[in-house]
């Protein structure tokens, strides 16, 4: 090892030369420790670890990350910077950089890791220094790894697309609702999501979106760990009743991002907020949409109050699932209702992780945060108008499978 060597010369040195020559040889090598510099975080370097001039803090970094096969999530896009200073602040970042000056993870496989030397992610930080060189250790705990884990996975959800070749095609045919949740390509294909509000939405514009909101709701259900632990029945009572809650705050986050007068939809259209833009079937008489002015009241109740918060994208994320799981849902077994709950209060500690504020501002924001689930409950039962007017009136046509979709109300009988 370096150390060993450089203790070794001066060793040798000092048996074979007088005083002043241990002197100039000690002189000799401390200057050449400090010429080396890390090549991730620009610290003191003691020599090449994993093919790149490495301190031993990044070295052992990028050892157990490797070899434990750990993976990160950066909650600001990637874009933290990697020092000295703060090399512990974004774990994510810093492996991307290791990476990226040329680390070789194949190298690590024969470096054994021994656990019985690895800090406890549950304790404080300690400080280990080696020679002239101090570095600061900061420990996470393995109950931040999943808040991570399940950011990123959110963040894959949101950016998972289908091949380009799919993207105009249709699935004809009569489906229900339950071969629709669990087959979404007779719904729409995933296309990316540009909530952009470059236009004013057409009708066509208004069915595409309510079609790609719902494969995107039906991924994130799935994503939920504690999904999975709910009899079909239930998993289906749930879908049904909280698709309407979802796509409202799905949409009115992105029109507060984007500031458009009107509902954002994914498709880079938005559904105008004034009477006289908004999209109507065809015919000289055409019929709009929005019978009830649910438009204008998303801007007042929902949009503005997300303008002031400023989310962050993973807090509109985390939201949505907190959305969904917000309100009990009726009908479904004591098991599945003790389940939510406890996936309830998981989000909603996921969401103030989210914040990355002190414990009494992230109170507040959180709770502010909760408070729109009233006004977005507000605007369900109005789209619900909306939607049985359109019914009766035959002005759009979303499909079979949406029809118990469409129909149901938040009541305790289905």
């Amino acid at each position: 090892m370096i150390v060993d060597s450089i203790s070794s010369s001066a060793a040798s040195t000092s048996s074979t030369s007088s005083t002043p020559q241990l002197v100039s040889t000690s002189s000799s090598s401390s200057s050449q420790r400090k010429s080396l510099t890390c090549a991730v975080c620009g610290d003191v370097a003691l020599g090449k670890h994993y093919g790149v001039n490495a301190c031993n803090g990044c070295k052992g970094f990028f050892r157990r990350s490797i070899w434990k096969n750990r993976t990160y999530a950066c909650r600001h896009g990637g874009k933290c910077l990697v020092a000295k200073e703060q090399r512990n602040a974004c774990r994510s970042c810093r492996l991307t950089r290791c990476l990226h000056v040329g680390m070789n993870p194949r190298a690590v496989q024969g470096d054994a890791v021994d656990d019985q030397h690895e800090w406890d992610e549950e304790m404080p930080a300690e400080v280990s220094s080696v020679g002239t060189q101090t570095c600061k250790v900061v420990i996470r705990n393995k109950a931040d790894i999943k808040k991570e884990a399940i950011i990123g996975n959110l963040r894959a959800i949101y950016a998972r697309t289908d091949p380009v070749e799919t993207w105009n095609t249709t699935v004809s045919g009569s489906y229900d609702f339950r071969y629709a949740f669990h087959n979404t390509k007779v719904v729409s294909p995933r296309t990316p999501l540009t909530p952009t509000a470059e236009r004013i939405a057409t009708l066509g514009d208004v069915i595409s979106d309510f079609r790609r909101g719902f494969v995107l709701y039906v991924d994130i259900l799935n994503s939920i760990e504690q999904f999975h632990d709910i009899c079909e029945d239930d998993k289906m009572k749930i879908a049904k009743s909280r698709f309407g809650s979802f796509y409202w705050w799905l949409c009115s986050t992105w029109s507060a991002q984007t500031g458009c007068n009107g509902v954002c939809y994914s498709n880079g259209a938005y559904h105008p907020a004034t009477i006289d833009e908004m999209p109507r079937t065809e015919g000289k008489h055409g019929i709009r949409i929005d019978y009830t002015g649910v438009s204008q009241k998303s801007l007042e109740n929902l949009v503005e109050p997300l303008r002031r918060l400023e989310l962050t994208d993973d807090e509109r994320m985390v939201g949505a699932v907190v959305v969904i799981l917000a309100d009990p849902v009726p009908n479904v077994s004591p098991k599945t209702e003790k389940i939510l709950a406890e996936a309830r209060d998981s989000y909603m500690e996921l969401l103030a992780y989210c914040s990355n504020l002190p414990e009494e501002q992230t109170g507040i924001r959180v709770s502010q945060m909760v408070l729109l689930v009233a006004s977005i409950m507000e605007l369900v039962h109005l789209s619900t108008t909306n939607i049985q007017m359109s019914d009766v009136l035959h002005v759009i046509d979303l499909g079979d499978w949406s029809t118990e979709l469409r129909h149901h109300r938040y009541r305790r009988r289905f």
